[in-house]
């Protein structure tokens, strides 16, 4: 595993870092046994970061992860998030107070059972009051509750108001091959402001992980849109394009090391956050740190799915 240096903390982490979202079971049923497993694979890979929120399963990704690093939480870097609480069930949390982000985060350090969180993220990407987060986490930083705060956004001007008075200390973006929107404007923000970089979304989904054919039916709450109507269409589309990146698939690289590998390539990213829900998926993302695109193949991607574009 290769280590990166994460913005203005200093930390070294691991250049493919684990998302815990599907161990929450929204892309699939996973037992707490798996997801375990899954997370003591990726720490034995060299992944020293762990991204979940407390959305994620409604809380599930966060205790299986408190699960799974009793007696090895200094092997991790924990990041979390707050903001989407209760979305799913159809019954959202308010965050219209200090307060509020208070408590939740009270109750991730208990499904974390850990005495502090290393990075708390702002999980709405535009909040309407950035502030009430910016003063929470302030406290919640001076607490020793948290170490240092954040948001996950694609949003710059959202990503500047946590980072109005220079602490925010990363940004979770959404990039791949597929989606190269953040070129223009938040990762050069990021770079110029030394704010660490979480992608998530660098397989696209899955879309990259050269697993799905047109003939794909979709049975996870995440994707099941994806089976019909535009949703559809887009997604066909997508995959004729990962097709065409096929050439670049070859000496033992696989379509997800390509991806990986890819979003490496950007000088403002720290590490992409490929979900993981099996030890397999584990070890297989965690190779893709070891090997990197050249130019000419960069060049080929840029040919296939232009810079600063989504396709």
């Amino acid at each position: 595993m290769k280590f990166r240096v994460l913005g203005k903390t200093g930390w070294r982490v691991s250049a493919v870092s684990m998302g815990a979202w599907a161990i929450g079971g929204q892309w699939g049923e996973v037992g707490a046994k798996q997801g375990v497993e899954t997370i003591h694979a990726a720490l034995d890979a060299g992944v020293n970061l762990i991204d979940t929120a407390d959305a994620y399963g409604t809380g599930v990704s966060e205790t299986y992860i408190g699960k799974a690093l009793q007696g090895r939480r200094d092997r991790a870097h924990l990041a979390t998030k707050v903001g989407h609480w209760g979305d799913r069930q159809g019954d959202s949390l308010q965050y219209k107070s200090v307060h509020s982000i208070y408590q939740c985060c009270h109750a991730s350090l208990f499904r974390l059972a850990t005495d502090y969180i290393d990075i708390y993220q702002c999980h709405l990407s535009k909040p309407e009051r950035p502030e009430l987060f910016v003063e929470a986490f302030e406290q919640l930083k001076k607490e020793g509750k948290i170490r240092q705060y954040a948001i996950s956004t694609d949003d710059v001007e959202a990503l500047k108001a946590i980072n109005v008075n220079g602490q925010c200390a990363t940004c979770q973006i959404n990039y791949s091959i597929l989606n190269r929107v953040a070129e223009n404007a938040i990762l050069p923000y990021c770079q110029q402001a030394n704010i660490g970089v979480l992608l998530r979304g660098p397989l696209a989904q899955g879309i990259l992980a050269d697993k799905f054919t047109a003939d794909t039916v979709f049975e996870d709450s995440v994707r099941a849109s994806w089976n019909s109507g535009k949703n559809r269409e887009k997604l066909l589309a997508r995959l004729k394009l990962a097709e065409r990146l096929r050439p670049l698939v070859r000496d033992g690289r696989s379509m997800v090391d390509l991806a990986l590998q890819f979003t490496l390539a950007h000088p403002a990213v720290t590490c992409p956050i490929p979900g993981m829900k099996s030890p397999a998926q584990a070890r297989q993302n965690a190779l893709a740190a070891d090997g990197e695109l050249t130019p000419e193949e960069l060049r080929a991607i840029d040919a296939v799915c232009p810079p600063g574009k989504a396709s």
